[in-house]
């Protein structure tokens, strides 16, 4: 007989006779459900997680590298030690350098846009271009072992040579290029390696586990910067102390398992089962490798780019993906950050010390963040902590706006002018509890999940360039978001805000219309997820729909089951 599964309707099974069901695989399809799904491969076990864990967090120290460099950058572009560097006797005197950033020379502000734009057109370049090469060419252990080595050759690029040259600093904005390109491919081969090695009913922890070192590197590069600002190396140190991290990743990866499913598809079934073995720390592992292996032969060869860009199911998870990742960045995290010391100074008149509240928050709030993943699922925590960021940017906006008055002063000397803000007190601290609201359900939901999620929701055949697509599109929106202080003096500081909460609350619309839920589910069964995630099941959709309705079909239900026993397969 056939091997194909017999397909019972519910509207027949009751009159059929029932037979003895020794092994009962069951596929339930609701089409007026959202998650009645059961799926194929659930009888996985995971007895011994301590090993993936173990992995994960190593892997993990990749974060370490935007996460500190992100912190360290806004602190370094004012301290004394870079000025001396890079403006004083280079394109003016030390009261010139020392005036705000519109009475700067002009040539010197070229130079502060360029080290941070390089840096990030750099993590693009990773991300994209380099990532995907060779994670499916040589292994996903290989570009984390990529990404070590070009951040460590591109720090050393900008911390080592000196100052006081206008041709030695182009060699230093190479160095950012070559530095970003390594923070690209370490965005780009954490989340993915921890997605492939750990279990899934903690598969969203291990991969949140890149989003706890960035936040805590953002974290100690502050402290850093506070302690070094007036050091007559501070700069450099600052930059330097982050080599740690790409040291230890390029000695200890070698001592890390390749991942079963990249094993699998490129050498074999044995070479992923012996990994599979020494990361589960069983013998038992039939299962998942029977998982790993049906993933792969429905999915067939591996797809090209073209066909990623012109198959409908792909580019619509691509879709996803990509704005997953645009939107996590619309938010307005990364200019909170790398503004937030220069706004809140002028508010508050304590920039440094509400750039270390905020990143202090930003970390606590990452912790409890990694135990829920699993727990709550992905999708929850999208939708209803980005409502909560919302209202924490409408509050700080608000609050500026009733709170603040700006006024426009004449730098002296110059024909440059700069806005001087005067707010209350009790209007300041607000605005700051307001944008650490923000900060805090940031970092529990779109934070981490933006990279989880784009990391699990692709077939295996095509992982690898999917995610770098969708990690260089983070930077590139990154790119576009540094150029928020410009819109400033146009829409002013709370605008600004107003537009951040509009974003915001776009980006929970679109996890609520396209994004489904993953948590719990298995790699090799997100495709069926996607499948029974319809856009016409909405609630809001159903709606919408009913007055345009003159009677509503009726629902029905599918169950597919496979029966066997010990002799025969129906």
């Amino acid at each position: 007989m056939s091997d194909e599964p017999i397909v019972y309707p519910d509207s027949y099974a009751d009159d059929s006779p029932q037979e003895p069901e020794p092994q009962i695989k069951r596929m339930s399809i609701a089409t007026n459900g959202e998650s009645n799904v059961h799926h194929r491969h659930e009888n996985i076990q995971y007895k011994k997680p301590y090993f993936a864990v173990l992995l994960a967090a190593f892997s993990s120290l990749g974060g370490w590298f935007f996460g500190y460099d992100q912190g360290v950058t806004g602190g370094i572009v004012v301290m004394p030690s870079f000025k001396e560097d890079f403006c004083i006797d280079v394109y003016a005197n030390k009261t010139v350098c020392d005036l705000p950033v519109a009475a700067l020379p002009s040539e010197y502000r070229r130079f502060l846009v360029l080290f941070t734009l390089l840096y990030n057109v750099g993590c693009f370049l990773g991300a994209v271009f380099i990532s995907s090469f060779v994670a499916e060419r040589f292994g996903r252990r290989a570009i984390i072992f990529t990404a070590a080595i070009l951040f460590l050759s591109g720090t050393s690029m900008v911390i080592f040579p000196p100052g006081k040259s206008k041709s030695i600093m182009i060699l230093i904005l190479i160095g950012r290029v070559v530095e970003g390109t390594g923070v690209g491919c370490s965005s780009f081969s954490c989340p993915l390696y921890a997605s492939e090695i750990a279990p899934t009913n903690i598969r969203g922890m291990l991969s949140g586990f890149m989003q706890m070192t960035v936040v805590l590197g953002l974290f100690i590069a502050n402290v850093v910067n506070l302690f070094l600002k007036d050091h007559p190396l501070g700069w450099r140190l600052s930059n330097g102390i982050i080599l740690i991290a790409p040291i230890a990743i390029m000695i200890g990866i070698f001592f890390c398992p390749e991942t079963p499913r990249w094993l699998f598809k490129r050498k074999g079934r044995d070479a992923a089962e012996k990994s599979l073995k020494r990361i589960r720390r069983t013998d038992n592992v039939s299962a998942e490798l029977e998982a790993i292996d049906d993933a792969i032969k429905e999915e067939g060869v591996q797809v090209s780019v073209k066909e990623l860009f012109t198959t409908k199911k792909m580019l619509e998870r691509l879709g996803i993906g990509v704005g997953i990742h645009i939107l996590q960045q619309a938010t307005g995290i990364n200019p909170i950050f790398t503004f937030g010391g220069i706004i809140y100074e002028s508010i508050l008149g304590q920039g440094i010390i509400s750039l270390l509240v905020l990143s202090g928050v930003n970390l606590l709030s990452t912790i409890p963040a990694l135990f829920l993943f699993d727990r709550l699922g992905r999708r929850k925590l999208l939708i209803f902590c980005g409502l909560a960021m919302v209202i924490g940017h409408l509050i700080a906006a608000t609050i500026f706006v009733t709170g603040c008055k700006v006024t426009k002063n004449i730098v002296d000397g110059t024909t440059a002018t700069e806005e001087v803000v005067e707010c209350g007190k009790s209007s300041g601290i607000i605005m700051l509890v307001a944008t650490a609201i923000f900060v805090s359900f940031f970092a529990l939901s779109w934070g981490p999940i933006a990279w989880i999620y784009a990391a699990e929701i692709f077939p295996l055949n095509v992982r690898a360039r999917a995610v770098s697509i969708t990690t260089g599109s983070n930077w590139f929106m990154g790119t576009i978001m540094s150029y928020i202080l410009e819109l400033i003096t146009p829409l002013g500081i709370h605008g600004v805000f107003y537009l951040f909460s509009s974003l915001t609350l776009l980006a929970v619309i679109f996890v609520y219309f396209f994004c489904p839920e993953t948590r719990g589910v298995i790699l090799e069964d997100i495709d069926e997820q996607f499948e029974n995630f319809q856009l016409k099941n909405r609630t809001i959709v159903k709606l919408c729909r009913r007055p345009c309705q003159g009677t509503r079909p009726r629902s029905a239900r599918v169950d597919v089951i496979t029966v066997t026993d010990d002799d025969n397969r129906y």
